[in-house]
């Protein structure tokens, strides 16, 4: 190739395409990595594409207390819900999120998330028979219910879904609702969720990283 033809603007133009390709597909390629780094990372937590604020809402944890969100702001937060005559799901969901808590403590979490049991279930679950439950699990696992009304609203805003059965002849109903442990970040937005079947070891990593 002659140095004029270096020098054409047609070999100048298209050089300059090709300097553009290749930097577009470097930076596909760095897009695509840290994409595939951020999948590796969360285990087990699936992310939302973005975090969402939570709407305002006030429960009532089982000591009296108010419950907003304000509460839920300067750590992460683990929310479940369910009710204390749940027979298998709420049971082994919330022993399991007390031995993650078990496996931050020995990995050197020093602010673990909170873990919050919003019962679905307010006529039967609320004041000492709340408390008494989730204590059994873990001392520091706040348990919490509201309103027929306040707890539909707050439901429905995070896409949990829950439906109170008909009562038999005794008079004993259950309930369906949603199992995933919704995660709610420092700033009080909607995180993400852990969907089931539950990986303890993903779940403390996940949370690990989250913390860092």
């Amino acid at each position: 190739m002659t140095r004029a033809a270096l020098h054409h603007p047609q070999s100048g133009r298209a050089f300059l395409m090709i300097v553009i390709a290749l930097a577009a597909i470097a930076s596909g390629i760095v897009v695509s990595s840290k994409l595939f780094d951020r999948s590796q990372e969360l285990r087990a937590a699936q992310a939302f594409p973005e975090a969402r604020p939570l709407p305002e809402f006030e429960l009532e944890t089982a000591s009296g207390e108010p419950l907003t969100r304000a509460d839920l702001e300067g750590n992460w937060s683990l929310l479940f819900f369910g009710f204390t005559n749940c027979p298998d799901i709420c049971p082994d969901t919330l022993a399991v999120l007390d031995a993650v808590m078990g496996d931050l403590d020995r990995m050197g979490r020093e602010h673990k998330p909170q873990v919050v049991f919003v019962s679905v279930d307010p006529e039967r679950d609320a004041g000492e028979a709340l408390s008494e439950y989730v204590a059994w699990f873990n001392p520091d696992f706040i348990g919490a219910t509201g309103s027929p009304d306040a707890l539909e609203s707050f439901t429905r805003q995070l896409g949990v879904v829950y439906y109170l059965g008909e009562p038999g002849e005794d008079g004993y109903y259950s309930v369906d609702h949603s199992a995933s442990v919704m995660i709610v970040d420092p700033q009080g937005r909607l995180y993400g969720r852990f969907a089931p079947p539950f990986e303890r070891q993903a779940i403390a990593a996940d949370l690990f990283a989250l913390g860092r």
